[in-house]
């Protein structure tokens, strides 16, 4: 059986199929652009407070979501929905954080900013280095002119660092022993986020302050001189200089320097530990 439609009938229905398939569109854009206002411009998504831990922070983290992408710069900073908890590259470009963590209420258009920050340690000095007509070799190893009394313990940059040894912001050149510190003369170029020393050197450097403080004495002033000789040695006016090595545990030196103490350390030009489990001194 064979059925015939007529023309009119087929060029109708063509028609209709033309106008729902349009129609489609037209309802799905409409939905996208309402969306779109509804996602950018409404306060639905707009947030409404920021927790945070370290308010500081807080403006460059918007700047730092607002720039993760096209949609996010649209979206604006100020949209919850630009935050995000990938932070491991914000973390990098700022050494002094440990943590970072980013939690999102919806509900209350809430942000909650926990931050963990390293703890100062101590300071490291890069100590400049000079030629012989007095002219300063920084840390890039360009030559700039300098005035003729440079001094030799002149610092070409400072930086705080914590026990983990991460150097993470600038510091002042600091004097005196309130503060524990370490003249670096080996000519090495350092920045925020690169660490100090190797793990086995920076613990056996930590144990090293700690008999200096646990001995009484009141220094807090090491140099190093040569990194590959693995040696460091105090600075003060008021002790006689102590050698340590930083290849083994300084523990043993404690007692040795105890004793000393008891005989009278102004009568030493020197003490000497880079020799595991043994002390050497020398008299004035």
């Amino acid at each position: 059986m064979k059925f015939y439609v007529d023309e009119k009938d087929r060029k109708r229905q063509r028609r209709i199929l033309r106008l729902k398939i349009y129609g489609g569109i037209a309802a799905f854009f409409v939905l996208l652009i309402g969306a779109g206002y509804l996602i950018v411009y409404s306060p639905l998504f707009q947030i409404k407070n920021i927790d945070s831990d370290n308010e500081n922070l807080t403006g460059q983290l918007k700047s730092y979501f607002a720039g993760q992408s096209t949609i996010a710069r649209i979206l604006g900073p100020n949209n919850i929905l630009t935050w995000t908890d990938k932070t491991e590259s914000f973390v990098k470009e700022h050494p002094q954080i440990v943590e970072l963590t980013i939690k999102k209420d919806y509900l209350n258009r809430q942000i909650e900013i926990s931050v963990k920050e390293r703890d100062r340690f101590g300071i490291w000095c890069l100590q400049a280095q000079t030629n012989a007509d007095h002219t300063q070799i920084n840390a890039e190893n360009e030559i700039s002119p300098r005035e003729s009394a440079l001094s030799p313990r002149e610092s070409a940059f400072c930086g705080w660092f914590d026990k983990s040894g991460v150097i993470f912001t600038e510091a002042p050149a600091m004097e005196g022993e309130l503060i524990r510190k370490v003249s670096d003369s080996s000519n090495r170029s350092l920045k925020p986020g690169d660490k100090i020393l190797e793990e086995d050197m920076l613990k056996n450097l930590i144990k090293i302050f700690e008999v200096l403080q646990k001995s009484g004495l009141r220094v807090k002033n090491l140099v190093l001189e040569d990194l590959s000789l693995q040696e460091i040695t105090t600075e003060s006016p008021s002790i006689p200089k102590i050698y340590f090595s930083l290849r083994f545990d300084p523990g043993f030196a404690l007692p040795a320097i105890q004793s000393l103490k008891e005989s009278g350390l102004g009568k030493l030009e020197y003490i000497d530990f880079r020799v595991e489990n043994r002390a050497y001194y020398k008299i004035k």
